[in-house]
């Protein structure tokens, strides 16, 4: 088993002390950490809205937070969940500084070749209402569904971590968050 292979399954604790002790082994640990975190750090910063170049930027940012703090990680274990809430303080920052937040085309449809052209206008008119419903939610119901949508998924853990609350509030959160999705949707929608 080569030095990468060993490191695809250690812990994060593990990589953070080969990263700190450098090393032959670490650049291999840092990649391994980069490969691990990166595609969750940049869901949460796209779950703020921000285009993907910004959203790319925030993750270097969080990297670079990480390597500045090498020596003062008390838990190396929750390395994800922390790496989460500097890109979601970050993309804070980055939100308030502009005020206003491009909306992305969260729902949007792909049109269907084999598909008559009034089913397209259907499924357009239906994604409409969905984006309509949904950014009249509030902020923390949009940003929390944003998350658990999040692609690749996001863990309780990581959502929680990047919202800064309790795990245990998300489940009953994001049911009140979906029915106040599905009152905002006209009458007679079907999913």
């Amino acid at each position: 088993m080569t030095t990468a292979d060993a490191f695809a399954l250690a812990p994060d604790g593990d990589l953070l002390t080969a990263v700190r002790d450098g090393g032959d082994d670490r650049a291999s640990a840092w990649a391994v950490l980069v490969r691990r975190h990166s595609p969750k750090m940049y869901g949460v910063a796209r779950s703020f809205q921000l285009d993907p170049r910004t959203a790319e930027d925030l993750v270097q940012t969080a990297w670079l937070r990480l390597l500045e703090r090498l020596g003062q990680v008390r838990d190396p274990g929750s390395v994800g969940p922390w790496l989460a809430m500097v890109v979601r303080n970050e993309a804070r920052k980055v939100v308030t500084r502009r005020r206003t937040v491009p909306v992305a085309d969260v729902f949007e449809h792909k049109a269907d070749d084999g598909r008559p052209p009034e089913a397209g206008l259907v499924a357009d008119e239906r994604a409409a209402a969905l984006r309509s419903a949904f950014s009249r939610l509030g902020d923390d119901c949009r940003q929390l569904l944003r998350l658990v949508t999040a692609d690749p998924p996001l863990s309780y853990d990581e959502i929680a971590a990047a919202l800064g609350r309790p795990r245990g509030s998300l489940g009953p959160t994001r049911a009140r968050c979906l029915e106040r999705l599905r009152r905002a949707l006209p009458s007679g929608f079907e999913p």
